[in-house]
């Protein structure tokens, strides 16, 4: 078990785990402050090892380090990592992230799922999932819904947590005062 995250480290590893990060890989947060003003917060592992998410503060969309990403969390908080079966349709997303972030203008929650310029946090990951691969992974789908209601609702971070698949989890020991 490793003890520290080294930046520059070639093999990526969640701090405290044994669990090598792979690009798609989902962050959820059971937090309720800091970077969120709902319960949880989700992020997406991009294939440059940066962790994507949209909070409310600007430049809304992130593309952080670990160290930064875990600042934003509360120290001994609990991070779960989530991984989708499919490692091309993950990275897919993981891709479509990176290349999307810069397009997010406020946070805001809004029920248009095709928006990414008004966005948030478990929105921006269903739409690294549903855009990244095209229209083909909904991770918040539901039975009965007609074309017009699947891009017409909210996305939430808990839905996106029992989508995919919890593969472990470790506590914010990196904590980093921002300021």
């Amino acid at each position: 078990m490793r003890n520290r995250y080294i930046s520059d480290d070639p093999v990526h590893i969640y701090p405290e785990t044994s669990i090598h990060m792979l690009p798609g890989d989902v962050l959820y947060s059971h937090k309720t402050a800091l970077s969120s003003i709902v319960v949880g917060h989700a992020a997406i592992i991009g294939e440059d090892f940066r962790i994507y998410h949209v909070n409310r503060w600007p430049d809304y969309g992130h593309g952080d380090s670990m160290p930064i990403y875990l600042s934003r969390h509360k120290k001994g908080e609990k991070l779960t990592i989530l991984r989708h079966p499919n490692r091309e349709e993950a990275r897919n997303a993981a891709k479509w992230a990176k290349q999307h972030k810069d397009q997010i203008i406020s946070y805001h929650y809004t029920r248009d799922l095709r928006d990414i310029q008004k966005n948030y946090c478990s929105k921006f990951v269903w739409q690294a999932f549903y855009f990244g691969n095209e229209g083909k992974v909904d991770l918040i789908a539901m039975k009965g819904l007609t074309s017009f209601t699947r891009l017409r609702r909210y996305s939430m971070p808990a839905q996106i947590y029992w989508k995919l698949k919890r593969i472990g989890a470790f506590r914010n020991v990196l904590y980093v005062k921002r300021g």
